[in-house]
């Protein structure tokens, strides 16, 4: 036995669900929490949370758990990092369940390492080519990747720099974008970070073609892609050398601009050769009216679930301002501002 485990299995599980855990866990002590009643404050521990979503894509308990959280506050899971497993009844749900705990906890202090989530839906042929490629079973498959998630929780180590840098991408209008109106007061307290940014202008950037895997793969071992441009002349260096991603985020149309989505998309290249399970992700969201909810559940599986950046607990300050100028007329706007910024120098300064 090497380290007491939090297991929060909310509600039914099934067959599969037990499986997981009883594999992933055969080497670790661990203590089973399955209602919310039992679910107290967890501080600098180490969480999975296994959960089973049904053909409506709902979990009653775990539901009951969430609103706990919430109600809480920011320090429930003070320092404690965690995992995911979701398995469901049919093709849909999963996903969005998982990223949706993602954010919850996040924003109650949970730190996630990079691809934190075991995903079997209901017919488990989202695992299909990972089985394929191991020479497994789907289910062989899906209990070694339960293992090797649980080792991963249980081995990390964040990585911090003496002087860390941070890459700041957006598409915005300096002279209008409340966003950048935020990043500005956020960066001007920054002091011990190194910050580059990069302007992502309209239609600088392509959106990805789709080339086959092969295709894709051979461009990006050259650390390039099929279309160049800025992106292989500035970004893919640039989040190669960086320690920490931070994306500035409007809320257009309840989604992230279509010029930081093509990014995202053309990151597949560099991410064939380069995985980013040391570098750090944040961000920063305004919505004019709602949904900034959206846009960072967005992220979280685009480049935490999807490309194995690391999500520190509190990643993202979402807001809500509409007319230029709004978000820094928020009531307790510079206090907030403030616990970001120390939060992106806590999690990268040595």
């Amino acid at each position: 036995m090497i380290s007491k485990i939090r297991l929060i299995c909310p509600g039914v599980k099934s067959p599969l669900q037990n499986e997981m855990n009883e594999s992933a866990l055969s080497d670790y002590d661990y203590l089973e929490i399955d209602i919310a009643d039992k679910l107290h404050p967890i501080i600098n521990g180490k969480i999975l949370i296994s959960v089973y979503v049904d053909s409506t894509g709902i979990n009653i308990e775990m539901m009951r758990m969430l609103k706990k959280i919430s109600g809480f506050g920011q320090n429930f899971f003070e320092g404690s990092s965690a995992v995911l497993f979701v398995t469901g009844d049919s093709e849909l749900y999963t996903k969005s369940v998982a990223r949706k705990i993602i954010l919850y906890l996040n924003q109650a202090g949970v730190s996630f390492i990079g691809r934190p989530l075991v995903e079997a839906t209901g017919s488990m042929k989202n695992l299909t080519h990972i089985a394929i490629s191991k020479n497994l079973t789907i289910q062989e498959t899906t209990l070694e990747l339960s293992k090797e998630l649980i080792n991963r929780l249980m081995q990390d180590s964040p990585p911090k720099k003496e002087i860390p840098e941070l890459l700041v991408l957006y598409s915005s209008n300096w002279e209008t974008s409340n966003t950048l109106m935020l990043w500005s007061r956020v960066k001007s307290l920054l002091h011990g970070v190194n910050i580059k940014e990069i302007h992502i202008e309209n239609g600088s950037v392509r959106d990805c073609i789709g080339c086959p895997y092969k295709t894709c793969k051979h461009y990006g071992q050259q650390e390039r892609c099929y279309y160049g441009g800025i992106m292989v002349t500035e970004v893919y260096p640039a989040v190669l050398s960086c320690d920490a991603l931070l994306l500035l985020c409007p809320n257009y149309n309840d989604s992230i601009s279509a010029n930081l989505s093509a990014v995202i998309n053309r990151l597949t290249a560099l991410f064939r050769k380069t995985q980013f399970y040391d570098k750090y992700l944040f961000s920063i969201i305004v919505s004019g009216h709602s949904g900034s909810d959206l846009l960072a559940e967005q992220l979280i599986s685009a480049l935490s679930i999807n490309k194995t950046f690391r999500l520190p607990s509190g990643f993202t300050m979402m807001e809500t301002a509409n007319d230029p100028g709004d978000v820094l007329k928020l009531d307790d706007i510079d206090l907030r501002i403030n616990q970001f910024a120390e939060n992106i120098k806590r999690t990268l300064i040595k």
